[in-house]
């Protein structure tokens, strides 16, 4: 047998280690193979999904554009429209690379624009103003068709303009200066806005990721991954499915706070980090096993280095949710939130009045009326106003439930003269409205003469006062004014004494909310102007239900006042019913809000928010099906269903903001 020569031994010393790297590559793959096997969830949850499946579809756009959209979405087809490259372009041009300046060196990380001015990235890239306030995004840092590498466009942060920042959930918000260091406007990049709809993107559908990795020019994985779900008892450490979403894109360090996109190119996460395996030395029941006898190098390396099997991002509805818990009191995320929406072109969403913020901030309750001022006149919402009956009982349904008492340990309906008002027993506010409007008979009460009062009827705890609005008993970063449900004008009809009274009676915080975005009384109070225009009948009899959309959700407020804190409603509906002839109503739903809450909005708007949107110069109230409140808000107006005159139209797009008398369809 001949020798082995040393340089045959080194040769075959090498081949086994290769060997055992290859050995050692198969198993970590097979070991990220078994974890996806055993972890992810095959099945669907078909009610949750069939929910999902139906927003999805409608923001892939109309089978013009993009012809096997929906296809794709369930695995179908993979054909993608020429477009897709187009707008893909267009997406890509909002992501920078994000330079940080440290001692030594710098690191990077990934940005995209969001809003006007408004960059998202991950709280681990720019963790502080201070950091922010040194970086740099850049933008265009890429090869072009050439494989020539561009220049880039530098931008120095705004942190004093806008920082907002939350390390649990890993985002960061900072705002951009409106010009490179050559004079470039920010705003030729465009944004990717963030649509808060559950449903962009569902398990097993392909996402694309725009990404500087480790720093380097600007790429992309593109459709090379898919939306996973893990099952709930994977024994993934800090796995939170309700926050974060999970995909199988290819990312290196230098990815964090990239956009993770469908074939929309809407965003459907932030991403922050890779998942990975439960360590081996961990069992089922969490506890070490025995110590195990020595294993061969390839399964002790296998073991030493971690096992990636997915990476995660930040939900865009768990950001919407964090800057919504903290609009009211961080003046940053206030800022975030206004900038997002400006994206769709909505308008500012700041507190502001109906008319003088400064005198009602600083105005005195007026005295209670009287017991008996209540008593010897039928007061209250008539519900046989109209044609078609409309009991307020009925309306109320399972709400009724949620009603404060009054006093007297019975009722739960506060009525007014031609109005009447129910109060929510936990959010303090009123649940509803219900008024009846003569337009033959109104008269106009003239200036101002009201002052807000609390009712003697129902007890304190249930009517907020001057404890919620005053500016001089807390120093908060947000105020608020108080807004009247029932136009101060509404129930002035009759005689003159019953105008008066009437409008008095308006000024009872029972019919009061929290005035939390810019629109006033000219865009959404003349909304019942604008119906009885319409009105063809002589005597131009309305109805009109009010009232907010309370969520879990809503942002708290006041927690240093006296009866706080209170969770404020962001956006309202209002239903009216028009006696259109002698014999017929017809009926409209509506709503004004923040754009997070008008989601029939996002169907006409995503496709075009890549580029700036124009902002209107005042929020509008949009006409909404009818339904579509009854399921937000428990309230049952199915006997207006059948003559809803959205409801009914058969055009896929149903809602659409009212500028003006004649864009109110009834």
């Amino acid at each position: 047998m001949a020798k082995l020569r040393k340089s045959d031994s080194g040769e075959r010393r090498r081949d086994i280690s290769v060997l055992e790297n290859a050995v050692g590559l198969a198993q970590r793959l097979q070991t990220e193979r078994n974890w996806l096997s055993d972890s992810v969830a095959l099945g669907v949850n078909r009610e949750r999904d069939d929910k999902r499946y139906a927003i999805r579809k409608t923001l892939i756009g109309n089978d013009s554009s993009d012809p096997n959209g929906f296809e794709r979405v369930i695995g179908e087809s993979d054909l993608l429209s020429i477009n897709f490259f187009d707008k893909g372009k267009a997406a890509a041009a909002a992501v920078c690379r994000i330079v940080v300046p440290e001692p030594g060196g710098e690191w990077y990380g990934t940005g995209f624009m969001v809003g006007p001015r408004l960059l998202l990235t991950n709280h681990h890239v720019l963790g502080s103003a201070a950091e922010a306030d040194q970086a740099t995004a850049e933008f265009g840092y890429e090869h072009d068709a050439d494989a020539a590498l561009r220049q880039p466009q530098r931008y120095k942060l705004a942190p004093s303009e806008i920082f907002f920042t939350d390390s649990g959930l890993d985002v960061t918000f900072v705002a951009v200066v409106p010009l490179s260091d050559n004079s470039v406007p920010i705003e030729r990049y465009g944004r990717l806005p963030l649509i808060p709809l559950s449903g962009k993107a569902l398990h097993g559908e392909h996402v694309t990721i725009i990404q500087h990795p480790g720093g380097k020019p600007k790429q992309i994985a593109i459709r090379a991954s898919q939306i996973i779900e893990f099952k709930k008892d994977a024994r993934i450490p800090g796995l939170d499915t309700e926050r974060f979403i999970h995909y199988t894109t290819d990312t290196e360090p230098g990815s964090s706070g990239a956009p993770v996109l469908n074939d929309q190119w809407q965003v459907v996460a932030l991403h922050h980090k890779a998942v990975p395996a439960p360590p081996p030395e961990i069992d089922d029941s969490g506890k070490k096993p025995a110590k195990r006898a020595a294993k061969p190098p390839a399964e002790e390396l296998a073991e030493e280095e971690p096992v990636w099997i997915a990476n995660e991002g930040v939900r865009v509805s768990a950001i919407y949710r964090l800057l919504h818990s903290r609009r009211l009191t961080d003046a940053n995320a206030l800022a975030a939130v206004e900038r997002i929406e400006r994206a769709f072109g909505m308008p500012s969403t700041n507190p502001a009045p109906f008319g003088n913020q400064q005198d009602q901030a600083t105005e005195a309750d007026g005295k209670a009326l009287s017991e008996s001022s209540w008593t010897g006149a039928a007061f209250g919402y008539d519900p046989d106003f109209l044609t078609t009956a409309l009991p307020l009982k009925t309306v109320l349904a399972r709400n009724t439930k949620k009603a404060a008492p009054l006093k007297d340990g019975v009722s739960i309906v506060l009525d007014y003269l031609h109005f009447s008002s129910v109060i929510h027993r936990e959010r303090k506010f009123a649940m509803i409205t219900a008024v009846n409007i003569h337009g033959e008979k109104l008269g106009h009460p003239g200036k101002r003469a009201g002052v807000w009062r609390r009712d003697i009827r129902i007890d304190d705890e249930f009517q907020p006062a001057g404890n919620f609005y005053e500016t001089r008993l807390a120093a908060d970063p947000v105020q608020f004014s108080r807004g009247h449900l029932v136009r101060r004008v509404d129930p002035c009809w009759g005689t003159e004494e019953e105008v008066k009274l009437a409008e008095k009676h308006t000024f009872h915080y029972t019919n009061a909310a929290p005035q939390v975005q810019r629109y006033n009384d000219v865009d959404w109070g003349n909304l019942e102007d604008y119906l009885l225009d319409k009105a063809q009948t002589k005597e131009k009899r309305l109805t009109v239900f009010t009232g907010p959309m309370f969520r879990s959700s809503d942002p708290e407020y006041g927690h240093e006042r006296e009866g706080g804190p209170w969770q404020i409603p962001v956006s309202f509906w209002k239903i009216a019913v028009l006696q259109k002839t002698d014999e017929t109503i017809a009926a409209a739903g509506f709503v004004v809000g923040q754009v997070e809450f008008l989601r029939p909005l996002y169907g006409s708007r995503v496709f075009t928010a890549l580029t700036p949107t124009p902002t209107p110069k005042s929020v509008a109230p949009h006409p909404v099906p009818i339904r579509s409140i009854e399921d937000q808000t428990g309230f049952n107006f199915s006997v207006l269903r059948a003559f809803d005159a959205v409801g009914g139209l058969e055009a896929t797009r149903q809602v659409r903001i009212v500028a003006k008398p004649d864009d109110i369809v009834i």
